[in-house]
């Protein structure tokens, strides 16, 4: 290569660097020999689209290789010619997205003239890669039955994916944007998995912004552990899908799908809910050639009328209840359910008990009904039937609707511009609008409209790829994403004169600047039972990304080498308003605030009753918020293939993130508590004698707040020495098997572990004010009056005014600084065969070893959760070791301690708080949690089979088992989260999974094995059949227990039902000042079985030669099969040890027409 053309290569590098270079193409090479395996040098190999014409040509090299590189998926052939030798063809090449296509020819002795032509198909086997991927072909995404019409549903087909959506598989519906996100693949990936459409960026912070039409879909390809150093941002997981493009045939279908409730079982066994199910899907494509060979183009549209069922189960006070007359309310037990006075709680800290009277007659006196809750009350409906157990939970049970209208569009136009550049353009986008039925007797403003609004979404890509010469070829790609997920239920907004219905103070005056509608104030009850009214929080998110790629890869010789750039730009603004939310249980009206056994005192309406609310109950400002953030990446890839039979991948990546800013630096960065508080120092406030004798060191007064600004705009800093190694081994053991070692380290998008779409933190601009806490059981706050001016006032949103002293007086939090980025190490070793049949068998080993990940909360799980480490927690040993005492009331000394304007919190405004509160570090704050803060690991070792076989004589079957253990690092209880000492605790996840699907032509018919020869008669009545189906199953995950007394037994039962899944009396309420100690999950205590069979039937019939139709009935859960939710596992609610509920949904039939052409 001449020096001109390196440093070509190298301009164009550095033009390439703002790119997203994780491209959908394939690659189709070999190794032309000749009979004697000598290699052929200088052979001219041409690759043909069979569909477009478009002829792509390449010469053997010196060691007899070839290669073509960005082949689009499709259907090819392969032809080599050389001097002395006859022609050799393949035919029936299916190249399939992200494929490495091994096709060797063998060249025989004799002329050009003659030609060698092989029909079969290539074989499947991978021999030159070692990453872990499955394809699901057109003919899958045709024939299987989605009820959701989600074309990244078909991703569960993978053993290593696990949906963490919602448990039913029809609500995966494409325009609910979190669906597409929200899977494992290979461990804990789910909303940090790369989601890619023609190889451009779907995901938009956690979401996917897009997802087309599966008519649109020309293949989907799930990568579990991509070692190409091209693939990145994600945590090992990536979901590429492929549109469909024009031919030079005009091709296309129009469809029509419905649903109908006359043809379906109830949608929920156990409230008896009629299915309301009725959609109306319609849409079409067409494909067709502009300019033969030159121009193509394809469109799709989809739209859908539909109503969705959902059930309302929930429980509501009795006639007697609403009025205060509890004299006929039982608990769980069948026992009178004793309501006590709040107000009479008498605390005996020597003793650690705490006493309350019960109201006289079990009545709560008219004089003591808070009036705001009375009026509250008159907007609640009465229950429609007796509710079940002697507590009567579950007493309204009410099948509604939401109304769904959207439409689907999408456009790709590919442009061969002649042999050496080609161009494509797509633009895509969907609008959804979502209302509900309002199902409550009276019409009530207060019912909880569950998922109101819009959700629409736009996609644009152009890409270009230019081929330099016969061994090197540039890709440049430009992308744009958006999103707009908005919260819109018209019917359910009162407005401020909704408001002052219920409070004429006008309290909530100061946090209704920017506000984008009002809505009915939340009311959220739990205990016996559960009900919401009204909404609290809801979301307005307008998310956007720019997206720039390149990369140019190299042939040399042995090596297929490439390199590239990549940057992803997040713009856009979010906002989750939360103007108010009202918490009530059983544990302020049970006969103890300690730790009561809420099964048999204690009513959550009495609670509203009284009005007594307490620090779960608050109100909030929250302002829009731009959480922009700048993705770079570059990396390179080496192919390299050390002879026939091994090839070596190595690659290296390095990425950046810029920790998130906003255009008008409003974030904050941290709050410095190596700073003192000059007043404090001079003047400190004196802690009470009862304190002081417990603390085991003395009182911190620092604290200093620091935001962003002009010279530092970012949140945090983000990791610059991010080197993601990449490295596999792929070997030919003969034409048939293979053996493949993979390991690539993946990085964490660091965006992807917090909220950015509207839940971000915004101190001094956002402001939130909590309702005062109990005082030694004692409500210190009403409903009437939830935040008096004398002594609990709203904290006002300032800005940046208060500077050092921002959030001084309460809780505040802010994320790590020196960040370090999540990484995941992923092994896999994979022997794949072909065996007779055309049976590919794959099995795999894998393991991934995952560190730096966020901090959680003891119990707390779930990867997705990010609440941090806690800076200013009471030593719980203290507690735990004293006892009573802690919760002792004593004078604040904080008490108008400096002025409003300098310390704002709530801490300033009580003059009796207990010795508790002055336990902490820093007595001067409340919680302070450092976010994103990393330190815990995971552990995911897997073993998979995946048994194919792709179409042959009309059958296809796919077959995937998952067999897994997982282990995450995290606290066990907060006495080891105080000395930041953690354990290994086993994942609840189910640990085996199976996934099962086939299609199969039956044999009859024109064209088939029988009646080939048939009449037009014959052939429509018998000919043209199809069966499908799909099979989804789990081992159910384990059950996973809060904190309480375990007396020791074995808690597994031999005859579980749903009534009592596990033995309920091994449980008991956990004492009060003891600290946790009973196990997470106990071995052989999981929940139910998950599975769901959905099966098809479809007959064809031939209208002309090239224009046929289809009829085709589905039947999703075909057995009509119950799967009860998993039961509860709290043991003071109501319903512990009981499935209340159903977790899928009954049988339903859709029927379509299909024309095709």
């Amino acid at each position: 290569m001449n020096k001109r053309m390196w440093l070509s290569l190298v301009l164009l590098t550095a033009l390439v660097w703002h790119a997203t270079a994780q491209d959908y193409r394939a690659r189709v090479q070999g190794i032309v020999t000749d009979a004697s395996s000598a290699v052929i040098p200088g052979a001219r190999v041409t690759l043909l689209n069979t569909n477009t014409g478009v002829e792509t040509v390449r010469e053997s090299g010196a060691n007899g290789q070839y290669l073509f590189d960005f082949v689009e998926p499709g259907t090819y052939q392969v032809s080599v010619e050389s001097e002395g030798f006859g022609r050799f063809v393949q035919q029936n090449i299916v190249v399939q997205v992200r494929a490495d296509v091994t096709v060797n020819p063998v060249l025989r002795v004799g002329v050009v003239a003659e030609t060698i032509t092989v029909a079969e198909s290539a074989v499947e086997i991978q021999f030159n890669t070692s990453t872990m991927s499955l394809t699901v072909d057109r003919k899958m995404l045709t024939d299987l039955p989605v009820l959701a019409r989600n074309p990244f549903t078909l991703a569960l087909l993978d053993p290593a994916v696990v949906n963490r959506y919602t448990s039913n598989l029809a609500t995966r519906n494409p325009f609910y944007m979190w669906s597409s996100s929200s899977m494992d693949v290979g461990g804990n990936t789910s909303r940090k998995n790369d989601l890619l459409l023609d190889g451009a960026p779907l995901q938009l912070n956690m979401k996917g912004s897009y997802a087309p039409p599966m008519d649109a879909v020309q293949e989907f390809t799930v990568q579990q552990n991509a070692v190409d150093a091209e693939f990145g941002h994600s945590a090992g997981g990536v979901m590429s899908l492929s549109m469909k493009s024009g031919t030079n045939e005009y091709h296309g279908t129009g469809y029509y799908m419905g649903r109908n409730p006359a043809l379906n079982a109830v949608t929920n066994s156990v409230a008896r809910a009629p299915n309301l199910v009725r959609n109306h899907i319609w849409g079409g494509t067409l494909g067709n050639p502009i300019v033969k060979n030159k121009l193509f183009t394809f469109t799709s549209y989809e739209g859908w009328r539909q109503n969705d069922p959902r059930q309302a189960i929930i429980t509501l006070p009795t006639q007697l209840e609403r009025g205060g007359d509890f004299s006929q309310s039982l608990n769980n037990v069948g026992g009178l359910r004793t309501i006590y006075d709040p107000s009479t709680t008498q605390f005996n800290p020597a003793t650690n008990t705490a006493s309350r009277t019960p109201f006289a007659g079990n009545v709560i006196p008219q004089s003591r009904i808070d009036p705001v809750s009375r009026r509250f009350m008159d907007d609640i409906w009465l229950p429609n039937n007796p509710g079940t157990g002697p507590a009567g939970v579950q007493n309204f049970i009410q099948a509604y609707s939401w109304q769904l209208k959207y439409w689907n569009f999408s456009n790709r136009t590919d442009w061969n511009i002649n042999d050496k550049w080609k161009v494509f353009g797509r633009y895509a986008r969907f609008r959804t609008d979502i209302d509900q039925d309002n199902y409550t007797p009276n019409n009530s403003p207060a019912m909880r409209n569950d998922n109101g609004g819009v959700m629409n979404s736009r996609n644009v890509a152009g890409d270009a790829v230019y081929t330099m010469n016969p061994t090197t070829v540039i890709n440049f790609r430009f992308s744009y994403a958006s999103l707009n997920d908005d919260y819109d239920a018209p019917s359910a907004k009162i407005g401020e004169e909704g408001l002052r219905q219920f409070w004429p103070n006008q309290w909530y005056q100061s946090y209704l600047e920017g506000i984008p509608a009002i809505y009915y104030p939340q009311l959220a009850f739990s205990g016996r039972g559960s009900a919401t009214f009204g909404r609290g929080g809801y979301w307005w998110q307008h998310p956007e990304s720019y997206n720039y790629s390149g990369r140019v890869s190299k042939n040399i010789g042995a090596h297929y080498v490439k390199w590239g750039g990549e940057s992803r730009l997040f713009r856009g603004s979010s906002i989750r308003p939360n103007l108010m939310d009202f918490a009530f249980g059983p544990n302020q009206t049970a006969n103890t605030f300690l730790n009561p056994n809420t099964n048999l005192s204690g009513d959550m309406y009495a609670t509203f009753l009284v009005g007594a609310i307490g620090s779960n109950s608050r109100a909030q400002a929250i302002p829009l918020q731009k959480v922009w953030s700048d993705f770079y990446a570059f990396f390179i890839q080496d192919d390299w293939k050390l002879n026939r039979n091994i090839t070596l991948n190595l690659g290296l990546r390095w990425e950046y993130q810029t920790g998130p800013w906003d255009p008008d630096d409003r974030m904050s960065r941290f709050l410095d508590l190596s700073n003192p508080i000059p007043e404090m120092q001079a003047a400190p406030p004196q802690l009470p004698a009862e304190a002081l004798a417990l603390r085991n060191a003395p009182p911190v007064f620092n604290g200093a707040w620091v935001f962003t600004d002009s010279n530092n705009r970012q949140a945090w800093n983000g990791q610059r020495n991010l080197f993601l190694p990449r490295a596999g081994l792929a070997i030919r053991l003969n034409d048939k098997s293979a053996l493949r070692f993979g390991y690539a380290r993946y990085a964490v998008p660091p965006l992807l572990n917090v909220d950015g779409l509207g839940s971000f933190q915004y101190p001094g601009f956002s402001a939130l004010t909590t309702a005062l806490p109990e005082l030694q059981g004692v409500p210190q706050a009403l409903l009437s009056d939830p935040f008096p001016a004398n002594s609990n006032p709203l904290i006002p949103p300032v800005g940046k005014s208060l500077g050092r002293y921002t959030n001084l007086g309460q809780a505040a939090s802010w994320n790590q600084q020196d960040f370090r980025t999540g990484i995941n190490d992923r092994f896999n070793v994979s022997y794949q065969v072909e065996l007779p049949g055309r049976f590919n068998v794959d099995a795999t080993y894998f393991f991934n070893l995952g560190r730096n990940l966020p901090m959680s909360n003891p119990g707390t799980l779930s990867g997705n959760v990010n609440q941090g480490l806690q800076l200013n927690m009471v030593d719980p040993n203290i507690v735990y070791a004293v006892g009573g005492p802690v919760d002792r009331q004593v004078d604040n000394p904080f008490f108008n301690y400096l002025t409003p304007e300098l310390f704002q919190g709530q801490l300033r405004n009580q003059r009796r708080i207990t010795v508790r509160n002055l336990l902490r570090p820093f007595p001067q704050y409340g919680d302070l949690t450092q976010t994103n803060t990393s330190a815990f690991e995971n552990r995911y070792q897997a073993f998979q089979l995946k048994v194919q076989r792709p179409v042959a004589q009309g059958l296809m079957i796919h077959l995937a088992y998952n067999y897994n253990y997982e282990r995450n690092s995290n606290f066990f209880n907060d006495i080891d989260q105080f000395a930041n000492r953690w354990t290994w605790l086993d994942s609840n996840n189910p640990r085996h999974r199976i996934a099962y699907a086939t299609t199969y032509d039956l044999p009859f018919g024109r064209g088939r094995r029988f009646l080939a020869d048939s009449n037009r008669v014959v052939d429509a009545i018998l000919g043209g059949w199809q069966a499908s189906g799909m099979l989804f199953w789990d081992s159910g995950a384990f059950l996973r227990f809060g904190t309480m007394q375990y007396l020791g037994g074995d808690p597994r039962i031999s005859d579980r039902s749903r009534d009592r899944w596990f033995d309920t009396s091994q449980f008991a309420v956990q004492p009060a000042y003891i600290p946790r100690s009973n196990p997470y999950q106990f071995g052989g205590v999981r929940g139910p079985y998950n599975w769901s069979l959905d099966n098809t039937l479809a007959k064809v019939f031939t209208v002309t030669e090239r224009v046929r139709f289809e009829m085709r009935l589905e039947a999703y859960n075909l057995t009509n099969s119950f799967v009860p939710t998993n039961p509860i596992t709290s043991v003071t609610n109501a319903n512990f040890g009981r499935s209340v509920s159903q977790m899928n949904r009954g049988r339903e039939f859709q029927y379509t027409g299909r024309i095709m052409f």
